[in-house]
């Protein structure tokens, strides 16, 4: 089941807040009611996985039991042995058939490997241990297996996360507050969300697949002039920012629809001015789990000597490998850490002279990466490179972009204007004085508004499904 589908906006999520308020008199009734939805979500979307996602909330109870009870070596042998045990799920379900296509031709043999992967895998696992290294560092109480089960199978948080850490979760597990104001927060946040998606996203996604699939190893030897190429990637920079936002933003909602307050996980990435400060804002939860991690646990086992840089391409590269299981992601990982590497450095900020040119680098920088997360393998993201900066006899001028950007103008506008902190500094300052004109103007228009965006985001699902071309 889709966040985005019509069964889970008009069946699963008004039923579900039905029966979790309903039982609002109770905490741990609550905790039961969401616990079970969790797993209905789960079921629905991936059934015949539903039993490993059991076996792993009931493996980090256990473990966690383990570790708060042992001392010393034995703690952490156990939770080794949790961490361990997690990982080695992770990777035999993800990325084994990956490393075994890799390893065949070095061995000169051909190695398949295909198995079933789980849906919201990677989020549950690297949730479960977030949960076991809190117990093991004192910042986490060991919970009831409901509580657990909960923060690991959160179903809005299976697809893209944002990734929470348990220390940052279990006091609101425990208790919870009903709040008209937060409920009300929580619709308009899932409303824009779903808006990202179907309305800008999925339209942002047509444009660049049709460019993209011209550089494809099965396509005609079409050289992709520089201004398509150009308008390829900076819609596929669109897309990702809506798409990956967008399901943010429902995921919060849902969340505060529930009497959860959650951390932001984009803060307008696309104003950054450096590639340093565009991963303080890209996938903040993203980031900050890797920092009390990994990066923690590097820190605790390395000598002051040691350099640190390896470590953090490392780290960008494993941030590469969440996005997806193909080696481009990886490449784009490294790519990430790298030029941050650089930027420190050279010492960049003070490179540049205009705050203007440093953003402009810093959007260069990003759509150029992207290449390799969109590209489907080397070959593509070779030849659309080549395409980009004129190195293929491709020429600049071309009418298909002409009338792309022609059809889609008001798209290219909108998606422009709401990947920058504009529109949010626009709602601030119109709800900033309580007693003035706009405000009161603006408490009847804007939940009119967020209804009328809810119906046209139902509608175009609705068209969707039945004409799945458009």
């Amino acid at each position: 089941m889709q966040l985005t589908s019509i069964p889970f906006l008009i069946y699963f999520l008004p039923i579900l807040l039905i029966i979790y308020y309903a039982a609002s008199f109770s905490a741990m009734l609550q905790n039961g009611v969401l616990f079970v939805f969790c797993l209905l979500f789960y079921s629905w979307g991936d059934p015949q996985s539903i039993m490993l996602l059991i076996a792993c909330i009931l493996l980090s109870s256990v473990a966690s039991y383990l570790i708060k009870r042992m001392e010393g070596q034995m703690k952490k042998t156990m939770l080794y042995i949790g961490v361990a045990v997690n990982l080695f799920i992770l990777f035999a379900t993800r990325y084994l058939g990956n490393f075994l296509e890799l390893l065949g031709p070095s061995l000169g043999v051909e190695l398949h490997y295909s198995v079933h992967e789980p849906m919201g895998m990677l989020v549950y696992i690297l949730h479960a241990i977030s949960y076991l290294v809190d117990v093991y560092r004192g910042k986490a109480d060991v919970d009831s297996p409901f509580n657990v089960g909960i923060y690991i199978a959160f179903f809005p948080f299976l697809y893209h996360g944002p990734l929470i850490c348990y220390r940052d979760i279990q006091p609101q597990l425990r208790q919870r507050k009903f709040d008209y104001r937060l409920l009300a927060l929580g619709a308009c946040r899932l409303i824009v969300g779903l808006a990202k998606l179907v309305i800008l996203s999925d339209r942002f996604a047509g444009v660049a697949s049709n460019i993209f699939n011209l550089s494809t190893i099965d396509a005609g030897e079409y050289s992709v002039p520089i201004l398509l190429s150009w308008l390829g990637i900076g819609t596929f920079t669109l897309q990702i920012y809506f798409e990956f936002s967008g399901y943010a933003d429902m995921a919060i909602g849902v969340a505060m629809l529930l009497g959860y307050r959650i951390g932001e996980n984009f803060n307008a990435p696309y104003s950054a001015t450096s590639i340093r400060e565009f991963w303080r804002r890209w996938e903040i939860g993203l980031v900050q789990w890797s920092q009390k991690y990994i990066n923690s646990l590097f820190s605790e086992t390395r000598s002051e000597t040691e350099d640190t840089n390896v470590f953090q391409i490392f780290t960008f590269a494993l941030m590469g490998f969440w996005h997806g299981t193909s080696y481009t992601f990886l490449m784009w990982g490294v790519f990430n850490g790298i030029i941050v590497l650089a930027e420190s450095i050279i010492d960049y900020p003070s490179k540049i002279p205009t705050k203007f040119l440093k953003h402009l680098y810093t959007m260069f920088i990003v759509c150029v990466g992207l290449v390799l997360f969109r590209a489907g393998d080397i070959y593509q993201a070779s030849r659309y490179y080549l395409d980009l900066f004129g190195l293929n006899n491709n020429g600049f001028f071309s009418e298909i972009a002409v009338r792309m950007i022609r059809e889609n103008w008001i798209y290219y506008i909108m998606g422009i204007l709401f990947c920058t902190p504009i529109a949010r500094n626009m709602n601030s300052r119109m709800f900033k004085n309580q007693n003035g004109a706009l405000n009161q103007i603006m408490t009847v228009a804007y939940p009119l508004g967020m209804c009328i965006l809810l119906l046209i985001c139902l509608c175009l699902i609705v068209v969707g499904s039945y004409f799945p071309s458009l």
